[in-house]
């Protein structure tokens, strides 16, 4: 395995498990992003609060994501589950309709990456490769 990545250049890291670390850290930034947007319009600094334990949360997920750690895949998985629900109530809820169509984007974002945390190459490379 690894002379067939010295020979392509290819990271070991499958794409299932990038684009889900991508899809936490950018849903955990663009999360932030609705948060100081909201706080700027608003004037309430309250708005922060939230987005901020998220993000350190999804930024932690996706570090663990990248680096293989084990439990990092359902503790994800949990996450994401959670963090999709909470965007679907945003979007379903009264709000700026900017601040709802992020929010949906979010949620579907985040449901597809529980999908691909649950293909076989993500559980494959986090059984092997992680710590137990």
């Amino acid at each position: 395995m690894d002379s067939l990545r010295k020979l392509t250049g290819r990271s070991a890291i499958p794409p299932e498990v990038l684009i889900a670390a991508v899809v936490a850290a950018g849903g955990a930034l663009l999360f932030l992003l609705v948060g100081v947007l909201r706080w700027q319009l608003d004037g309430d600094s309250g708005w922060l609060r939230f987005p901020l334990v998220v993000a350190a949360l999804e930024l932690v997920v996706a570090a663990g994501l990248i680096t293989g750690f084990r439990p990092s895949r359902i503790t994800a998985v949990i996450l994401f589950l959670l963090l999709a629900l909470l965007h679907l109530l945003t979007t379903l809820n009264t709000g700026p309709v900017w601040a709802r169509v992020i929010a949906g984007v979010l949620s579907a974002a985040h449901v597809y990456g529980v999908v691909l945390l649950n293909t076989n190459p993500a559980l494959v490379y986090l059984k092997r490769k992680g710590t137990r």
